[in-house]
């Protein structure tokens, strides 16, 4: 299993111009078809975080968290969101999208999720930067400690391997799988430190909602820009994290290679 999974690696160092080539393709092609093209990408987030901004600041006149204004408090957990919501959906019905490479063509298939998270990660990497951007704006000098947020996102592409390897050959033979995801988006959205404060939670719930791993992601992109705290010093979130998202990189891994050899049969 370690042989395969050091060769794997190996393949994609070694493929990387083709697997970088693929996704920038793959992000072109999304908006072929519209005028503006690409410019939805980033407008479609950028203007639900104005109508965000506008809501809080002057609607509900939210107050601030932490003494943080809420809408600064709001954005680094819903950009982590946004991306990791786009990556699991796009990457788990991608085996269907390319079934005619899978058909056609000797290809290492196991990249081609790989392939749509670094398509969606180009817009998540232009969204850390308007995070930085954002909290200038509002006073705050960029800190050491803000630079830690690569390190969950590093963390976060790991846990989204995992999950698409596993709902992306699963989705070959059932197509029930995308309508669970759009279920388990819309819930867990609600389940994730997005809109409401960890702490003003009763503690027995507030344990519950910790085993969601997108919690520690979330809760990290935060902690990277709001409350300046190293990614080590919270030792039972990470070490769960990390546990978890091992688990679900093995499963997603041993099942995307036991199916594999049928895809091209039923596609």
């Amino acid at each position: 299993m370690i042989k395969k999974f050091i060769g794997f690696l190996f393949d994609i160092w070694k493929e990387r111009k083709t697997i970088l080539e693929l996704a920038k393709n793959d992000f072109r092609a999304k908006y072929t078809n519209s005028i503006l093209g690409i410019v939805w990408a980033f407008a479609v987030p950028f203007s639900t975080i104005l109508i965000m901004w506008f809501v809080f600041e002057f609607g509900f006149r939210s107050a601030p968290v932490d003494d943080v204004p809420f809408i600064l408090f709001y954005i680094p957990a819903f950009l982590a969101w946004n991306y990791f919501s786009d990556a699991f959906s796009s990457a788990s019905g991608c085996l269907w999208e390319y079934s005619y490479m899978i058909k056609k063509m000797r290809f290492r298939v196991s990249v081609l999720p790989i392939v749509k998270l670094i398509s969606a990660g180009f817009v998540h990497l232009f969204f850390i930067c308007i995070i930085f951007i954002m909290f200038g704006l509002y006073g705050y000098k960029i800190s050491i400690y803000n630079f830690q947020v690569f390190y969950y996102f590093f963390a976060l592409d790991v846990l989204l391997i995992g999950l698409t390897w596993l709902c992306s050959a699963l989705a070959v033979f059932s197509k029930d799988i995308g309508n669970m995801i759009s279920v388990i988006l819309q819930v867990g959205f609600w389940a994730t430190p997005i809109v409401w404060v960890p702490n003003n939670l009763p503690e027995n719930v507030s344990i519950i909602l910790k085993c969601n791993p997108m919690y520690y992601i979330c809760n990290g992109y935060r902690e990277s820009f709001i409350y300046h705290k190293w990614f080590w010093e919270s030792k039972a979130e990470f070490i769960y994290f990390w546990v978890i998202t091992v688990i679900v990189f093995v499963i997603g891994a041993n099942m995307f290679r036991r199916l594999r050899p049928q895809f091209a049969d039923v596609m």
